[in-house]
């Protein structure tokens, strides 16, 4: 019965092998070849991989996590050793988008602000004056060099978080799932940190020095707390979310977690930790704040085809084509918000549950990305947590590899695959925008939202679950 799934990977990997053969014979130089075959060389992995996954006749609890890492090494293959081959050392400079001075964007969002105490003209919120300040107690370079730790280890500590909550989707309702135990947490940290630290989006936030990773973390931190702790007080996640947001206002949108989990009790903590923060560095720096991410939303520089917002990728298809309606970037923009609302009710009205709060929080995520106007690559580390979510979902829903598990096996390998890849080998082209793939984030979370419901046992599972985390009933007072 595992092998009823096997026959779509060897079906995908089928069409993907014989046209990579094809297009391998034509030659026509090095780049020309490597443009060819950007699409296919994923689907060629990613349908192999899909076909042993399915076909496998162990037990193979392990099995899912295990070949999703078989696919990032396949990435990490074409996506850096396929180039570093023939260019060595100058690799970088073919698939980042290098300036100098490395590190630009900390001298000109962290560093120089910090030295001045301004933000006029950074974008960032007042508070990171406060760190920026903390780096000029050093040299310039000296300061980026430990802004390079500093960002490993958030990489490594938002790592870890995204296994433990990942590790939350696992554990199957009765009867849903043939997992005779779940997976180990380890395992899908290994796999995320894999595919983190060798992603085009982890090595251009190294070469610009940016601070997504000190959001992600925070972040990540915020929606542990609340999941680890959903009778304690809303403070401690308000306070861990409230320095995410005042490092990169996009995490704000985690709020709704809070307001799920603890309905009223979180309003308080939540405004009057973001404010204190955000206004920490002074009112003037809150009024250049505001003017000068105004003035940022005027300029071309959401329009970039690199940036992955719903607006430039309108932007993008009105250049290719004059027939695109000028208010196709609202449109775009209101089809992810659509999506991402729309997963919250499916995962929300089944009320509580820690299962529920990591698919709901993961949601959240990939409109971090599609929202803002300027969302430049960079930002696609914050994508490691939906995708181990969605690895562990797929985990979960092994079963016996028939053609359901086997179509999300493939929708997730080659998430994975091309979410990971540089977009400057491909550009400027529709092809480099990554607004696509992310848009296909928030419609897998909710596709598995919905299955996570329909599951047998699974309104069991949830009702259980609820009830174990349901609050105590409080003395009247």
């Amino acid at each position: 019965m595992r092998e009823r799934g096997a026959w779509l990977g060897v079906l995908v990997g089928g069409v993907g092998m014989p046209l990579t053969a094809l297009v391998v014979s034509r030659g026509g130089g090095y780049f020309t070849l490597m443009h060819g075959l950007q699409w296919l060389v994923p689907l060629a992995v990613v349908g192999i991989v899909t076909a042993l996954a399915a076909g496998r006749t162990g037990d193979g609890r392990l099995d899912p996590v295990l070949w999703l890492g078989v696919v990032v090494l396949g990435g990490i293959g074409w996506n850096f050793l396929a180039y570093s081959y023939k260019f060595g050392r100058g690799v970088f400079k073919l698939l980042l988008p290098v300036q100098h001075p490395t590190g630009l964007d900390f001298r000109d969002g962290l560093y120089l602000p910090g030295k001045a105490f301004s933000n006029t003209g950074s974008g960032w919120p007042p508070f990171t004056l406060w760190i920026g300040k903390a780096f000029t107690a050093v040299g310039f370079s000296t300061g980026y060099a430990i802004q390079v730790v500093l960002l490993l280890g958030f990489a490594a500590g938002s790592v870890v978080l995204c296994a433990l909550l990942a590790r939350h989707v696992t554990p199957a309702a009765p009867g849903s799932a043939g997992l005779a135990l779940p997976p180990a947490t380890w395992q899908f940290g290994l796999l995320g940190g894999l595919w983190l630290a060798t992603s085009y989006g982890f090595m251009y936030e190294i070469e610009r020095g940016q601070a997504d990773l000190y959001a992600l973390f925070f972040a990540l931190l915020g929606v542990w707390l609340v999941v680890r702790r959903p009778h304690g007080s809303p403070w401690w996640p308000s306070l861990a979310l409230a320095l995410a947001v005042n490092i990169k206002a996009y995490p704000a949108v985690l709020a709704v977690l809070l307001l799920w989990r603890y309905r009223w009790r979180a309003v308080v903590p939540l405004l009057v930790t973001n404010a204190v923060l955000f206004l920490s560095a002074g009112p003037v720096n809150v009024r250049r704040f505001i003017t000068t991410q105004g003035g940022f939303e005027r300029s071309a520089s959401p329009l970039w085809w690199g940036n992955d917002s719903a607006i430039s990728l309108g932007h993008t298809l009105r250049g290719l084509s004059a027939a695109w309606p000028s208010w196709l970037g609202l449109a775009l923009l209101v089809l992810s918000a659509s999506v991402w609302v729309a997963t919250l009710v499916v995962v929300m009205r089944r009320g509580w549950s820690m299962r529920g709060a990591v698919l709901a929080s993961a949601a959240c995520v990939p409109v971090m990305c599609t929202f803002p106007s300027i969302s430049h690559d960079y930002k696609l580390v914050l994508l490691v947590f939906p995708l181990v979510v969605l690895a562990a979902v797929t985990t979960a829903m092994r079963r016996d590899g028939g053609p359901l598990w086997a179509v999300l096996f493939m929708a997730v390998g080659f998430e994975f695959f091309l979410l990971a890849r540089s977009s400057l080998v491909i550009a400027p082209s529709l092809q480099a925008s990554k607004f696509t793939l992310i848009l296909g984030l928030q419609v897998l979370l909710l596709i598995v939202g919905v299955l996570d419901g329909r599951a047998p046992g699974a309104a069991l599972g949830h009702a259980a679950e609820a009830a174990q985390q349901s609050p105590p009933t409080e003395a009247p007072t």
